[in-house]
């Protein structure tokens, strides 16, 4: 009884698990490619719209 029910939570979780498994793999290289280029627009915008401090 208790194995069916481990079971049974582990096939609700399967599914969520490969989405976040192949959605990550996915992310991972345009992460590298792509990083350098956010980090210097915000770079750019961070020195273009400086708050005063009070």
């Amino acid at each position: 009884m208790m194995l069916k029910k481990v079971f049974i939570v582990f096939m609700i979780l399967l599914p969520s698990a490969v989405y976040l498994y192949l959605v990550n793999k996915d992310v991972e290289p345009a992460k590298e490619s792509s990083s350098p280029a956010p980090q210097q627009a915000l770079a750019q915008q961070s020195q273009k719209y400086q708050t005063p401090d009070h």
